[in-house]
């Protein structure tokens, strides 16, 4: 070994590596909490989105979610065929403009006690006062940087 990789002292100082574990463990948390309504953590999420700000076009969704618009439009697409999302009523350009329909609506509103549920499960793994902290920090440092 070299001397510069004997100065570190494991994976788990990896800032990176630690985020992306604990963004799988949540990931699995609310998953397991939503399996009953049939919605991935993802779908809820964009359900949310749509809800609170309707009328988004696929880039801003993407842009607000943190995701690439591929993996967005893939994630889209059953939503679609399911009738949760619907293309709004107007076009930007060339853009897609999405809203949640009635019966995105429902799904979000079946959803609702399930995500709680895993929100309280998380607090109660972390404390609620860090569970705040966490997403304060990742709401507020995070949001649309670059390096």
């Amino acid at each position: 070994m070299t001397a510069k990789m004997t100065e570190l002292t494991g994976p788990n100082q990896c800032y990176c590596l630690a985020s992306r574990r604990s963004a799988r463990h949540l990931t699995r948390l609310y998953e397991r909490h939503l399996a009953p309504s049939g919605m991935t953590s993802s779908q809820f999420s964009i359900l949310s989105f749509l809800y609170h700000k309707p009328e988004m076009t696929v880039a801003e969704l993407a842009n607000a979610m943190e995701m690439e618009r591929t993996t967005l439009v893939r994630t889209i697409k059953p939503m679609k065929d399911a009738g949760w999302i619907e293309d709004g009523s107007e076009k930007i350009g060339r853009a897609v403009v999405l809203g949640i329909s009635r019966r995105g609506l429902e799904k979000l509103d079946q959803g609702r006690p399930m995500w709680m549920a895993a929100q309280e499960a998380f607090e109660r793994q972390v404390s609620k006062e860090a569970a705040v902290q966490l997403r304060s920090l990742a709401v507020t440092s995070f949001s649309h940087t670059e390096d």
